[in-house]
């Protein structure tokens, strides 16, 4: 018994701390496509929830570096998403790791 509970305990933990991630859900208004600093902008409707607190006010995006590994990927699944107008769930860094002011895009879901 005392094994089935601390099995509960840890699996509880473990997902909670997926919780920690910043997460926007919404439709995509733009998407812009900036070369000098191969980045890849997201513009969600209503804007980013639950931004990190280095997430700047020069606007209202998430993005990530096209020269990750599946970043054509990341932009044919987000392209099809906003010309479908689907609902994006957005898992985040929860930082600005690929640009200094905007949360970066770590996996997503289209629904």
């Amino acid at each position: 018994m005392k094994r089935i509970i601390t099995s509960a305990i840890f699996i509880i933990l473990y997902f909670l701390s997926f919780y920690s991630y910043a997460d926007t859900t919404a439709k995509i208004s733009k998407i812009l496509m900036y070369e000098d600093g191969n980045l890849m902008y997201i513009y969600p409707e209503g804007g980013v929830q639950n931004p990190p607190a280095c997430h700047g006010s020069n606007g209202d995006y998430l993005s990530y570096k096209m020269d990750r590994p599946m970043a054509k990927e990341y932009l044919s699944v987000l392209m099809m998403a906003f010309a479908a107008q689907k609902t994006v769930s957005f898992r985040t860094a929860r930082d600005c790791i690929d640009q200094p002011v905007s949360d970066t895009i770590v996996y997503f879901s289209v629904y």
